[in-house]
């Protein structure tokens, strides 16, 4: 199956046969090679670097686990309500609708995980944020047919629609709150944190750890760490909170600014690949989680 920039095949070991929703071919949809690219059970080439990578990664789950068995049967138990023949049931059903949704989305994700692989992990993070951004489009969507406060979910959109702080972004972080909360109601999700571990020479920790904490997440002393922070080897982020975390990192990095006194610079993260090592991973599991919850909301 071919994109603009991505190639994807069928490892040679594969386990899927023709029969399935999610066997790698022709007429592959988006919405299937989603699946089998964050489950890392698919090979992946750069149509440009004419590079291939055999992907074995797991991003359903928070600890990047390796798909040995290289097939999705990791799907009859990852949901207590839903089996593997449901996600085939549903890929079939859909697979020629809101193709231009899923399209850049695939590809994005694709050029994510590809450099990730690669260990180009600032050119990762850009595709990462890109595929999120573009993920959001759809939430106020999704958030209006779940809330049954139907004024309520009008001025958020209001709210956010019309921002005009000065990043941008105050209002969509209010929202996505609103969102996460509603999208897993009742789930696990609400009640976890994601962690950051800050693997890095002991001389660089406490620079990388201080210039998350401080300048991205906005904790100005320890009484504001998660009880499962642990200062300088681990930052742990609520999953409600994580939007910001990767809304913020952004605008702090990329969005440098002379007048600003919360820039990330190179004194605080020492450069910038080995600080998106430690961040794409975790960022991943996120995207993969919301994008499995409101697969599972129209199931």
């Amino acid at each position: 199956m071919r994109t603009i920039s991505y190639e994807f095949y069928e490892p040679n070991a594969t386990t899927f046969t023709s029969a399935s929703a999610f066997h790698i071919n022709d007429s592959s949809s988006e919405l299937s090679l989603l699946f089998r690219l964050i489950s890392g059970t698919c090979l992946i080439s750069n149509r440009n670097l004419e590079l291939a990578v055999e992907l074995n990664k797991n991003y359903f789950y928070s600890d990047f686990r390796n798909n040995d068995d290289n097939d999705l049967s990791f799907l009859d138990n990852f949901d207590e309500s839903l089996k593997l023949d449901d996600y085939e049931q549903f890929i079939n059903k859909n697979r020629h609708k809101n193709r231009k949704f899923y399209k850049p989305l695939l590809n994005e994700i694709a050029g994510c995980i590809y450099y990730e692989e690669l260990e180009r992990h600032t050119s990762a993070f850009v595709h990462l944020y890109r595929a999120y951004e573009h993920m959001s489009y759809a939430f106020p969507m999704i958030y209006a047919s779940k809330t049954d406060d139907y004024i309520g979910t009008f001025e958020n959109l209001r709210k956010w629609l019309t921002n005009s702080e000065s990043d941008g972004n105050v209002g969509e972080l209010r929202f996505h709150k609103s969102f996460i909360t509603t999208l897993f109601k009742g789930s696990p999700e609400l009640s976890s944190t994601i962690d950051i571990h800050i693997t890095a020479k002991d001389e660089f920790k406490e620079n990388i750890f201080n210039g998350l904490t401080q300048k991205v997440l906005c904790w100005n002393n320890s009484t504001q760490f998660t009880t499962s922070t642990v200062s300088p080897d681990k930052i742990s982020v609520s999953f409600v909170e994580f939007h910001s975390f990767i809304v913020n990192l952004r605008n702090r990095y990329f969005h440098y600014s002379n007048a600003r006194r919360d820039n990330i610079g190179l004194d605080d993260i020492i450069e910038s690949d080995l600080l998106f090592s430690m961040v794409n991973k975790a960022s991943i599991n996120f995207i993969a989680t919301i994008f499995h919850g409101v697969i599972r909301q129209h199931m």
